[in-house]
């Protein structure tokens, strides 16, 4: 079911939850509409193209679809990629440094001159008159990743960063009690996000901005400025990935 979570009339956010199947890895994915255009976040897998289309098509036609964004290289964000290209006319913004994963994905014969490439330092998209920032999340945990601010309803898109595995029976739509959440968040974070540093850069970039909530790739969203607050101290101090690597700790031969 669609949940929208941002309308003024003439700007809304949507988010999907629930076209994965329960035996897979759940997915958001996001719709942007302005005025009488769209965008289009992590388009996700082949297996549900056909629902995700006929979601889509209730709020807006599939062809007024002006950019696709995928914010890393990791199939269940673009692996259905090649439907949207044969039936709209959008742009595919992709990580610079994941461009050669393109073919992947899609026929390339269908990506000429529809192709966007996203710096490193990120860039600015301008979108019937709103304006999304797409935001360097290096190693966050692709080292090629982009985050998505929405300037209109101040909306961090942050990809993989604030996912949470929720089992299928305790399904909620918004994080309620951030201490209860983190049970779902922490073993993804602490394997998933190699590096505090990053993660420490990222909170510093984050605090910047003016963010209502923040709408991870994956699981709860984090509504409000205090749980947004909660969200980005937490990653500021997460322990993650390499942080765990000691000497002669990981790294060893397999015995016989």
């Amino acid at each position: 079911m669609a949940y929208e979570f941002f309308n003024d009339g003439t700007h809304k956010c949507i988010r999907f939850d629930d076209l994965t199947s329960e035996n897979e890895v759940q997915t958001n994915q996001s719709l942007i509409i302005h005025g009488d255009r769209g965008v289009l976040l992590e388009p996700g897998g082949r297996q549900f193209y056909s629902k995700l289309v006929a979601e889509i098509s209730s709020f807006i036609p599939p062809q007024r679809l002006d950019y696709i964004i995928l914010s890393h290289q990791d199939p269940d964000v673009g692996a259905g990629l090649n439907g949207y290209l044969l039936i709209t006319d959008a742009k595919i913004c992709f990580p610079s440094i994941w461009l050669r994963f393109i073919p992947a994905f899609c026929t390339k014969s269908l990506t000429e001159d529809r192709i966007i490439s996203v710096p490193d330092r990120g860039m600015r998209l301008d979108v019937n008159g709103a304006e999304l920032i797409l935001l360097p999340a290096h190693f966050l945990h692709s080292s090629g990743n982009i985050h998505v601010y929405d300037t209109v309803s101040k909306t961090l898109f942050s990809s993989d960063l604030g996912a949470s595995l929720i089992p299928p029976d305790q399904h909620y739509t918004t994080v309620e009690d951030f201490d209860a959440h983190l049970k779902y968040m922490e073993s993804f974070h602490k394997r998933y996000i190699p590096s505090g540093k990053a993660c420490r850069q990222w909170a510093a970039m984050a605090r910047q901005l003016d963010i209502e909530r923040i709408v991870p790739q994956h699981g709860a969203m984090f509504e409000g400025k205090e749980m947004v607050a909660r969200f980005i101290d937490w990653i500021d101090n997460l322990k993650c990935g390499l942080d765990y690597v000691t000497e002669g700790g990981a790294y060893r031969i397999p015995p016989a």
